[in-house]
C-alpha cells in the first residue's frame, strides 16, 4: 500500500493507494494547528500502513536533505505554523514508512506534467491561486530546484489603475500572492469570492495580475503549457480574463501554441495534487503503467 499527502494552507487531502497505485481512500482534514493535524494524519496511517508515503508540503519549506532545517516550514505567512519541523514530527511518529517530501505545488504540476496537460510535453509550468499563490516549474518531468523551491507567487507587479489595495503579504507590497490569492479578494471587499458575481471588479484585478505573472514566466521559462490551478480560478470567466490580458500584454513577441491550449486549467481537475503526490512514492512500473493508461485515455 501507498500513500499520498496533499497539504494545503486550507485543506489536507490523505490518499491511500494499492499496489496498482489506484486510490481506494481518501481523507480531508482542514489545515488547523500543526499539532492537531499531525495527531490526525498519524491515526490515519497508523490505521492504514503504508510502506511509502508522498508528501506535498505548503510553504515556503527546507527541501535541502543536508540542511539541518531540512522539512521545516520557513517564513509562511500561515499562522502557527513558521519553523514548524512538520516533515521531522511526521517521520518520527511513522518510522516503518519511507516518507518522501516536496512542495504542495510540486507535486500537483508532477500531476499534471505525467498524467494531465503535460502529457507528450518536455515542460509544464503549474501556478495554484487559492489560499496562496505558487509555481512550479517541470522540465523533462523534475521539478526546477536552485537553492530552494521556486516561490514564484511573490514576484512584484504593476498595480491596476482602478485598484487601491497594496496586499495581504506581509513581505511585500504589491506581491503576486498578497494581490490575486483568495484572502485578497477578502481583504478588499470583506466578502469571499465566491459570493461576488463574475462582472465583479475584482475579477478584472485578478485578471491584470496573473496576466502579468504569466507574461513574466513565459520569457523567463518558456514552458510548453501552463497550468492554473486553485480554487480561486474556479471562479466563472477568469480564465478567459486571464487569456485576453495575457494577449493583450504580451504583444505576441515570441511564437506560442494557441492560448486555448498554452493556457489551461487542470485536466486532473482537484487531482493533480494528490495524484503528484502518489507518483513521488509509486515504484517505476507502477508510474509507468499510469502514464501509459493516461496517455491511452487521451489517445495518444
Amino acid at each position: 500500500m501507498y500513500g499520498a499527502i496533499e497539504a494545503g494552507g486550507t485543506k489536507f487531502n490523505l490518499a491511500l493507494a494499492n499496489d496498482q497505485g489506484k486510490i481506494i481512500k481518501e481523507k480531508t482534514l482542514p489545515t488547523k494547528s500543526p499539532q492537531e493535524v499531525l495527531a490526525q494524519i498519524i491515526s490515519f496511517y497508523q490505521d492504514h500502513p503504508v510502506k511509502a508515503l508522498g508528501l506535498g508540503l505548503f510553504g515556503p519549506v527546507e527541501l535541502d536533505p543536508k540542511n539541518k532545517n531540512f522539512g521545516h516550514l520557513l517564513n509562511t505567512p500561515k499562522e502557527g505554523w513558521r519553523n514548524y519541523p512538520f516533515y521531522q514530527e511526521l517521520n518520527q511518529a511513522l518510522p516503518q514508512t519511507n516518507l518522501v517530501l516536496e512542495t504542495d505545488v510540486n507535486v500537483a504540476g508532477l500531476g499534471e506534467y505525467y498524467l494531465g496537460n503535460g502529457l507528450g510535453k518536455k515542460s509544464l509550468l503549474y501556478l495554484t491561486v487559492g489560499t496562496g499563490i505558487g509555481g512550479s516549474y517541470i522540465y523533462k518531468g523534475h521539478p526546477l530546484q536552485g537553492l530552494s523551491h521556486p516561490e514564484m507567487g511573490h514576484i512584484l507587479l504593476r498595480p491596476h489603475p482602478k485598484d487601491s489595495f497594496s496586499g495581504t503579504c506581509p513581505y511585500h507590497d504589491y506581491c503576486l500572492e498578497g494581490m490575486a490569492a483568495g484572502p485578497s479578494i477578502y481583504a478588499r471587499y470583506q466578502e469571499l469570492g465566491q459570493n461576488l458575481g463574475p462582472h465583479h471588479e475584482v475579477w478584472t484585478f485578478l485578471a491584470h495580475y496573473l496576466a502579468q505573472a504569466l507574461v513574466s514566466y513565459t520569457v523567463i521559462l518558456r514552458p510548453d503549457q501552463i497550468t492554473l490551478g486553485g480554487g480561486v480560478m474556479h471562479s466563472p470567466g477568469l480564465l478567459d480574463k486571464v487569456k485576453e490580458n495575457f494577449q493583450a500584454y504580451f504583444h505576441d513577441y515570441l511564437p506560442l501554441p494557441p492560448l486555448d491550449d498554452y493556457i489551461k486549467t487542470p485536466k486532473l481537475k482537484d487531482r493533480s495534487g494528490i495524484s503528484g503526490a502518489l507518483l513521488l512514492v509509486l515504484d517505476e512500473k507502477t508510474k509507468k503503467q499510469l502514464i501509459l493508461d493516461a496517455n491511452l485515455e487521451r489517445g495518444n
